[in-house]
């Protein structure tokens, strides 16, 4: 593999501290189209999360609130499709009035000139009857996401649902240059389909708690087997959710790290109050690093 000759020059930086990446816990960024617009998951209690926006204000990202079809159900991983008028995520809420099983499938809002419609059920084949995580599309609209059905390599796979213009096609496993014995998830396809992005547990040990992992289209139409992303992302703690911005300048990513000052001795009451209400206090914060890093690992 071809390494960066200037690697230090990359560095993954928090993404807007104390207005989206704050002491609570975020994740899932999913910046708009048109820029103006920043979505993620806050997590805001046990077995409780919904999604969260905030809108760019003179150059300056505003207040977040929580979106007007989340906060009553556990609402994560919001994703624009490319056709920039829905927005993606997942739930847990039912799919109908009869519902109980409270798993989770992907849904989508669309765009109206009222703001989001009620949310929709991607329905069959994406949705079956387990759990599905993370969409992420290429530009002909083909969805991949995490799943663990009947034909898994093992724990939670990643898989493709086609389109072919007017319909998804049934779920293909992505394989084993992709897929390992153990769980993978929260992919991001690149929307031209050259690289998939993901948190891998059985790729090795890595350097931590979970890192990111990523893999480059063949030219033969497969994958190349999946390599660390290195340093310059990942850390002693736990990386997921990726995502890139619409210009492809730059990838966001989830880190639990935490900041050095943690460490300091004695540490007290004052100092752990602050340390709480910043990011970097070990809860999800959202990340952002320049995409040269995915060209030095070309």
């Amino acid at each position: 593999m071809k390494q960066s000759s200037q690697p230090s020059q990359i560095t993954a930086r928090i993404f807007a501290p104390g207005i989206i990446s704050t002491g609570m816990f975020e994740r899932d960024g999913a910046l708009s189209p048109d820029g103006q617009k920043f979505y993620f998951t806050l997590r805001y209690e046990r077995g409780m999360a919904g999604i969260a926006y905030s809108r760019k204000v003179d150059g300056e990202w505003g207040e977040p609130r929580i979106a007007l079809f989340s906060g009553k159900f556990y609402d994560i991983e919001p994703v624009f499709h490319p056709d920039g008028n829905r927005l993606f995520f997942v739930s847990d809420r039912p799919v109908h009035d009869t519902d109980s099983t409270r798993d989770f499938n992907i849904w989508y809002v669309t765009s109206t000139t009222e703001g989001w419609s009620e949310p929709t059920s991607l329905g069959l084949p994406v949705n079956g009857e387990g759990n599905e995580f993370y969409p992420s599309f290429t530009r002909d609209g083909s969805l991949y996401f995490t799943a663990e059905l009947e034909h898994t390599h093992g724990g939670e796979d990643l898989y493709v649902c086609e389109y072919n213009g007017s319909r998804y096609l049934p779920p293909r496993n992505l394989g084993d240059s992709i897929n390992t014995g153990k769980d993978e998830y929260n992919s991001f396809i690149a929307p031209d389909g050259s690289f998939i992005i993901y948190t891998s547990e059985g790729m090795g040990p890595g350097l931590g708690g979970g890192d990111l992992y990523i893999a480059f289209r063949d030219e033969k139409g497969g994958w190349s087997k999946a390599v660390n992303m290195g340093k310059s992302v990942n850390s002693s703690a736990f990386e997921f959710c990726p995502s890139l911005s619409p210009d492809g300048q730059y990838l966001f990513f989830t880190s639990q790290r935490k900041a050095p000052q943690i460490k300091q001795k004695p540490m007290n009451y004052p100092r752990l109050k602050a340390f709480q209400n910043k990011p970097e206090n070990g809860n999800g914060d959202i990340y952002r690093i320049h995409t040269r890093v995915i060209d030095s690992l070309k």
